[in-house]
């Protein structure tokens, strides 16, 4: 049996500063939790915003009440719409394209603004004919709010750290 000093005794018995090093091993866990909701909260309110304003803004183009549309011009449209994405006309990339039979449907990747280039990416944007399926496209590129840690640190980035949200949408032109 071995035995322990006095002055051994006192500390394994001494309950001072547990709390502490309780408080030491949950509070990251803690703040990860906390910050991940805050991201994933911040992260849903842009998707749902963008996906808003580019159905407003498709809606407005089918029933025909959106003259003469450009790419600038509907780019313009949704991000007025979109009024909480931060830099919006700068880090949206918009797409508007015919869908031709079974085999039409998109199976590119989407194209998104690169933060760390000056050369905007090529982009479709075809009116289409009467009757013909469209497919809308829009990237918005955002930086996460805790890019290190818990969600932020988790979601796919590109080489700027930022993260891509797309929304879509199709519709069919009038006749």
């Amino acid at each position: 049996m071995m035995r322990r000093s006095k002055a051994g005794q006192g500390f394994w018995q001494d309950g001072a500063g547990a709390a502490a090093v309780e408080f030491a091993l949950v509070i990251p866990m803690l703040l990860v939790l906390v910050f991940s909701t805050l991201e994933a909260g911040w992260m849903m309110m842009q998707t749902i915003m963008l996906d808003r304003a580019l159905d407003q803004t498709v809606r407005e183009l089918r029933v025909g009440s959106f003259a003469n549309p450009t790419q600038e011009k509907m780019r313009q449209k949704v991000c007025e719409r979109a009024m909480i994405l931060a830099d919006c006309q700068a880090h949206l990339a918009l797409e508007l394209f015919p869908i031709t039979g079974s085999t039409g449907y998109p199976t590119d990747e989407q194209r998104c603004v690169n933060r760390n280039s000056t050369v905007a990416p090529v982009l479709r944007f075809t009116q289409g004919a009467r009757t013909q399926t469209m497919y809308v496209r829009a990237c918005f590129v955002v930086s996460p709010m805790t890019p290190g840690m818990g969600l932020g640190l988790a979601m796919p980035k590109d080489s700027t750290g930022a993260i891509r949200i797309i929304a879509k949408s199709g519709f069919i032109n009038e006749p």
